[in-house]
């Protein structure tokens, strides 16, 4: 239902399960549209991309411009197909006289409807500019039906403000505004025209119309239309549904949602063409890391036969849908966000945890596990730390979602593809993963023989292992880009302040906050995160801060070909002597660009470096030279003069030459060591410093040969300004060293506002628009607006 869609709404905006899905609200003067993500820099997506609609606002505004709203979507979303399935109405006061028609019939609407749809209910078109009137309604071409709202409909009560549903196709209504049934019917045409060119169903249907227009003679009834006697309403009904889900096209309403106009056949639409969570994939479920490989490899196969053996007729106790699938009984369920409400949370920090619950049911007072992916892979054989790494918490009760009121329900209950807020979780934070305590599997009390008892009693072993090795996949956040410096007023404002920052970081994931005894940093995705979070600390937590001047985050990395590695000439020797003890060993190192890095200098969020050691280094520390070292491999079993080799190599890789920023997309590979000693005796801190040696050396040599490059963030800008001022932004971004990629200019005649905007699109340094707003404004008189998303860094230029 509608619930299941808001969070599929959620799911669209955080952009980690779905990839390429727009959810947009636009309208002539106000374009909130969802821009296309850079997928890597948001990190990887479990699910399929999602459908949408899109709902042009603010319509009973002056100068609001449905034609134009739906080209400019067409221009700045490239690959969108809006579909319109309805047309504005406007009251037009000097249109005339407002008819009505009366009849001796006593059927009830008659005469109402016709006083209603009067001449001067004008419909808007896609071919003209809007009529100069006030915006009352709509069409639903679809039903051939028009929704007229009272007057003043914001101040009526719930009784007082329903509309009126008048049918377009009664005869009184064809006499009484025949242009206006004419207008809908040349939209309900174009509407079948846009399916079948996308729906070879329709495409087969609309054809068949068009042989009949065109065989049959019926010039003399003006009633007539061959696509309307053809085309049935749930033939419409049903294209547009399963074009919305594969998205070919985007549904198109509009309205005013402020005065609640054109809010209902939203809600309908949702219903009828978004999917339920039947229609969707089930979620991509991870196993946790166990160090066991027979154990995570029968809970692997498990999880196969779940999706691939289907259960016998017979068998009522075999699973027959996967874990997270609406009908699963066992109880999944994923925490989305996590809000702080002063006297709602059970906790003392009144934390408030909104999740959504894929499959079973979960209950106020009910005892969940929970797990976060961060710290999936970390346990010993023996399980000892399981219940440290994953909790066992106790739901404390759950709130009435009912827009801004939130109240406690007693017996609360949240079944699969609904949305709950839950109080009392004290550890939870986005991102984590819901499970019951205990493994639930299907039963029904009649397995009275051995054999059936006997499989029952396998399968909840099954479900028990699988159960305690799954989880969803988290939230994914980019990499912080900007950095400022933050204290309190006073000292006794500092602890307010590091609790306030607490808080946040549990709500926002990619907030990143460092303290230290003398210094606090707080690390965003950009200057308006940054603005946003100061805000929240003196608005929500009464917290006044003085800030410094914001640190842009530089990486470096090592100009290489595709392909290309270099490495050290030979073994490196280390040999000192330090407090009377020698530190002496010898490292051979190679760098090569990272796996999953591209070519060439483009624009990509940055990785941290990747150390692997080669077969040589294995057998040096008596490893197996077969096993490729990978994430997977459990380091603290390593001995400590490998542990002390790795740290070594990572910590010089966290500066560069050319400054004092780390380095990115990078491969490190040990290839050789060597030691006078055994690797049994060998130091950890020769082993230590033999690789910090190494990795200084081979990058000092890179660094005379001029190959190492400074990484910039830089962000995707879209700047709307009045297109007589795009030259003067156009020349201010080329001083700012920003790379335009297209200016979309305001067709001549496409809007009625005095003001008509541009859009520039263009990629500039972070460290080039910081303050920006304020140089946007001094360009274009106050007219000018932007727009920036990170984009990921890029070798520094121009400087």
């Amino acid at each position: 239902g509608v619930q299941a869609q808001t969070e599929t709404v959620w799911r669209a905006i955080r952009n980690t399960d779905g990839g390429g899905a727009k959810t947009t609200k636009t309208n002539e003067n106000d374009s909130d549209s969802s821009n296309n993500k850079n997928q890597s820099a948001h990190g990887s997506h479990a699910h399929e991309p999602l459908p949408a609609l899109m709902f042009i606002n603010k319509m009973d505004r002056e100068g609001a411009d449905f034609r134009h709203a739906i080209d400019t979507v067409k221009r700045k979303l490239r690959g969108s197909n809006p579909v319109v399935v309805q047309l504005p109405l406007y009251r037009v006061h000097n249109h005339g006289r407002v008819e009505t028609i009366t009849n001796n019939d006593n059927g009830k609407g008659k005469s109402s409807s016709s006083s209603v749809l009067g001449e001067d209910i004008v419909a808007g078109s896609l071919n003209d500019s809007p009529p100069h009137g006030d915006f009352v309604g709509l069409i639903d071409l679809v039903h051939m039906r028009a929704i007229i709202y009272p007057p003043n409909i914001e101040s009526l009560s719930m009784e007082e403000a329903v509309p009126s549903v008048i049918p377009l196709l009664h005869s009184n209504i064809q006499e009484g505004n025949p242009s206006l049934v004419k207008a809908a019917l040349d939209g309900r045409r174009e509407l079948i025209s846009n399916l079948a060119d996308v729906d070879e169903i329709m495409g087969d249907l609309y054809l068949f119309a068009m042989e009949h227009e065109e065989n049959e003679n019926h010039e003399n009834d003006s009633s007539y239309c061959p696509i309307l006697d053809n085309i049935s309403t749930e033939e419409i009904q049903l294209s547009l549904r399963q074009m919305t889900l594969s998205r070919m096209i985007m549904p198109t309403l509009c309205g005013a949602a402020l005065r609640g106009v054109g809010v209902e056949p939203v809600l309908d639409c949702v219903a009828e063409y978004l999917p339920c969570p039947l229609d969707r994939l089930p979620p991509q479920l991870r196993m946790l890391g166990n160090n066991n490989n027979n154990n995570n490899n029968n809970a692997q196969q498990h999880g196969k036969k779940q999706k691939q053996k289907l259960p016998e007729k017979d068998d009522s106790n075999s699973p027959i849908c996967t874990l997270g699938h609406p009908f699963h009984p066992s109880t999944l369920a994923y925490v989305f966000k996590v809000l702080h409400m002063k006297g709602r949370g059970g906790s003392g920090d009144g934390r408030v945890a909104f999740a959504r619950v894929y499959s079973g049911t979960l209950k106020a007072r009910d005892s969940v596990r929970v797990i976060s992916p961060g710290n999936s892979g970390v346990s010993d054989n023996e399980g000892k730390n399981k219940k440290q790494k994953h909790p066992v918490e106790r739901i404390g009760g759950m709130l009435e979602l009912s827009g801004g009121r939130f109240d406690n329900l007693t017996e609360g209950s949240c079944r699969s593809g609904d949305v709950c807020a839950l109080v009392g979780l004290k550890g939870v934070v986005t991102g984590d993963t819901l499970l019951l305590t205990s493994a639930a599997s299907s039963s029904d009390g009649s397995t009275n023989s051995k054999k059936k008892s006997a499989k029952k009693n396998n399968n909840d072993a099954h479900w028990k292992q699988y159960m305690d090795g799954v989880h969803l996949a988290g939230l994914t956040s980019p990499k912080p880009v900007l950095t400022i410096r933050v204290e309190a007023t006073s000292s006794s404002e500092q602890s307010r302040l590091s609790s306030a920052l607490a808080l946040l970081t549990v709500e926002d994931p990619s907030l990143v906050v460092e303290e230290t005894p003398t210094t606090t940093l707080i690390s965003g995705l950009g200057e308006l995160h940054m603005e946003i979070v100061l805000d929240r600390l003196r608005r929500e937590f009464g917290v006044e801060v003085r800030t410094g001047k914001p640190a842009v985050t530089y990486r470096e990395t090592v100009s290489l070909e595709d392909g290309e590695e270099v490495e050290t000439d030979g073994m490196v020797e280390y040999d000192r002597t330090v407090g009377g003890v020698r530190l002496q060993g010898a490292v051979q190192l190679r760098l090569r660009r990272h796996a999953d890095s591209r070519p060439g200098h483009e624009c990509i969020p940055p990785e941290d470096p990747v150390v692997t050691l080669s077969p040589e280094t294995r057998t040096y520390f008596n490893l197996d030279p077969n096993v490729a070292s990978s994430d997977d491999e459990s380091e603290h079993k390593y001995p400590p003069p490998l542990r002390a080799l790795l740290s070594g190599v990572r910590g010089s890789l966290k500066r560069g030459r050319l400054g004092p920023y780390p380095l990115a997309n990078l491969e490190c590979q040990i290839m050789d060591v060597d030691s006078e000693l055994s690797s049994q005796d060998t130091l950890p801190g020769a082993m230590r410093a033999a690789a910090a040696n190494a990795v200084n050396t081979l990058l000092e040599a890179l660094a005379n040969e001029d190959r190492m490059l400074i990484l910039e963030p830089k962000m995707n800008v879209e700047i709307y300004v009045p297109t007589g001022r795009v030259g003067d932004v156009l020349s201010d971004l080329t001083v700012r060293r920003g790379a335009v990629d297209d200016v979309a200019m305001a067709e001549e005649g496409g809007g009625t506002s005095d003001h008509v905007k541009s859009m520039v699109r263009a990629e500039v340094p972070l460290i080039e628009i910081l303050g920006y707003a304020n140089s946007l404004r001094s360009l274009t008189g106050g007219e000018g607006a932007f727009s920036a998303e990170y984009k990921g860094h890029a070798p520094q230029d121009g400087v």
